[in-house]
């Protein structure tokens, strides 16, 4: 009896290995959507029904004519009734770069092949693209509709969403004349708003965010609404989501003709001196400081303008370094720059500091104005007095009238030497002490600016330990920002950095992974992006410890 029941469990298990096998090894492909606008996310989808290390997917192929994001793979094996199954999936984003018909070619997996598959990618029009039923649509709207050039234009972008989502994605607006894509600045103006609305019988959870853009040519433009990707969760299924505001143009004027001066367009500029000196006395040689402050509204501390102060050669002027800060008032953001400087008057008399004026464009009454800080007249004394040494003598012992000869005194002159010795002596020790002192002052001044990072790069610190994908995303961008202005997305911060070819790739790469947790809304592993970010603080550190006064003469 056993060895029956041996024979067929033996025969058994044949067949079945034998049907495993047999199975044959098969790879599927599909897209989310085969007809999308330009700009718009399709997810790639790959199923192998199989596993194993020959099964690998190269996306280079795709680059051409999409922009590839970081692929997901995961596996799955399921048993039923000893028919055990295993696959192997990969899931790509992928934004098409160009209107008209493409083609996602045979992809290569190992031993098998993917078919090819055509998309239809369609030009933007100025239609707004909703989810039918409206439970999930997009508002857009402008501060201005004609601006002129360098004026920022606000862009209002309301989300309204009345089904469960996840992964959702807001990529910035575009701006293009025609289908020509147009240079501008693109920065977020404020922290998103939620909130929740009801209309028409609707509930919806509601995200406003604000862009800030700034066009780099004139011309009437189209302003393509931002785009919302993502996931919706309904009843029965799972569906990609690709959703857009409506499109609105705008006009970007030329500075007018009739204009006279560097062009500088805002609601208001204001010149202040923080403490008027018109009226004063000082005296010849002594140090006179002076504290002036431009106030511009609506324009980035980056393009502030410099102030000529027309000082007359024959005075000696010392300036500090400019500081640049923000600031608010009457509903406006400021831009501010403090200039900061000493003069000293070489003879007396009446010293007259120039007028400063600044020419600027009013955008509220259209016209040109000019800020204007007033010439100021002070007065400059002779330098003060010093106390004067007399010298005094003993009269002169005359011991031989008739000889004539004169003996002088000299314990008055030996007293001065022995003065003048000790006042030098005190003089040297006095400038050895100050020189030290200044010394280490400097070491103090060095080891606080290295010992309190900026609190962007603690705030950045903080949040790369919590794995939380948006919020590392934002502090990482407000931190590359504030330390390169000119990056104005994070796929730009490798490039600004001074990491080694190496590390900048590494930095790309760890880019791109962050911006698909976003995306999917997934824990994000920080202990790479950590590391290259350390690297990037060091070296801001090491070039603050450098000090020019410590070079030879």
């Amino acid at each position: 009896m056993s060895f029956k029941f041996s024979v067929i469990i033996s025969l058994f298990l044949s067949l079945f290995i034998s049907h495993s096998l047999l199975a044959k090894t098969e790879v599927q492909a599909s897209v989310s959507n085969n007809s999308v606008m330009l700009g718009d996310h399709l997810v790639l989808t790959i199923e192998v029904n199989d596993s194993g290390s020959e099964y690998q997917l190269d996306t280079r192929v795709l680059e051409q004519d999409f922009t590839v994001y970081r692929p997901s793979q995961s596996s799955q094996t399921q048993c039923v009734n000893f028919d055990c199954t295993e696959t192997t999936r990969w899931q790509v984003t992928l934004q098409a770069k160009r209107i008209g018909e493409l083609t996602i070619p045979v992809l290569k997996i190992g031993p098998v092949k993917t078919e090819a598959i055509n998309i239809s990618v369609r030009k933007l029009s100025k239609q707004a693209t909703e989810q039918a039923d409206n439970l999930i649509f997009m508002e857009n709207s402008l501060n201005k509709n004609s601006v002129y050039l360098d004026q920022p234009i606000i862009l209002t972008t309301k989300i309204f969403i009345s089904e469960r989502t996840s992964q959702l994605d807001l990529i910035e607006p575009s701006l293009s004349d025609a289908t020509t894509p147009v240079s501008a600045t693109i920065t977020l103006n404020k922290e998103d708003k939620n909130s929740q609305i009801i209309r028409n019988g609707i509930r919806y959870k509601t995200i406003t965010r604000e862009f800030k853009i700034t066009p780099k040519q004139a011309g009437t433009f189209t302003i393509n609404s931002p785009l919302l990707t993502g996931n919706n969760h309904t009843r029965v299924k799972t569906e990609r989501i690709n959703i857009r505001g409506e499109s609105l143009s705008i006009e970007i004027k030329e500075k007018p003709s009739d204009y006279q001066g560097e062009w500088l367009i805002s609601e208001d500029v204001r010149l202040i001196e923080e403490h008027p000196l018109a009226g004063q006395s000082f005296h010849v040689g002594e140090a006179i400081t002076r504290t002036i402050l431009l106030q511009i509204a609506s324009v980035d501390t980056d393009k502030m303008p410099n102030i000529n102060l027309n000082y007359p050669k024959s005075l000696r002027f010392y300036p500090d370094q400019d500081l640049l800060n923000e600031g608010k008032g009457n509903g406006l953001n400021y831009a501010i720059r403090t200039i900061n400087h000493a003069i000293i008057a070489d003879k007396a008399g009446q010293l007259t500091l120039p007028e400063i004026k600044l020419p600027w464009w009013n955008s509220q009454t259209d016209q040109q104005e000019f800020a204007v800080l007033p010439a100021q007249t002070l007065t400059i004394l002779v330098a003060e007095k010093t106390d004067e040494l007399v010298e005094i003598t003993k009269p002169v012992t005359v011991t031989d009238t008739t000889a004539k000869t004169v003996i002088i005194d000299n314990s008055t002159l030996i007293y001065w030497q022995v003065a003048t010795a000790v006042l030098l002596l005190m003089f040297i020790f006095l400038l050895f002490y100050h020189l030290s002192y200044l010394r280490q002052q400097n070491n103090k001044k060095v080891e606080k600016r290295v010992a309190a990072p900026d609190q962007h790069y603690l705030r950045l610190k903080t949040v790369l330990n919590s794995n939380n994908a948006p919020q590392i995303y934002q502090a990482l961008l407000t931190y590359a920002q504030n330390e390169w202005p000119a990056v104005k997305t994070l796929s730009q911060l490798a490039k600004h950095s001074a990491l080694n070819e190496t590390d900048k790739t590494k930095l790309q790469e760890e880019l791109k992974a962050l911006e698909l947790a976003c995306s999917r809304q997934t824990p994000y592993n920080s202990k790479t992006l950590t590391a290259l970010i350390v690297k990037l603080q060091q070296q801001k550190t090491e070039s603050i410890d450098f000090d020019p006064m410590q070079l030879n003469p």
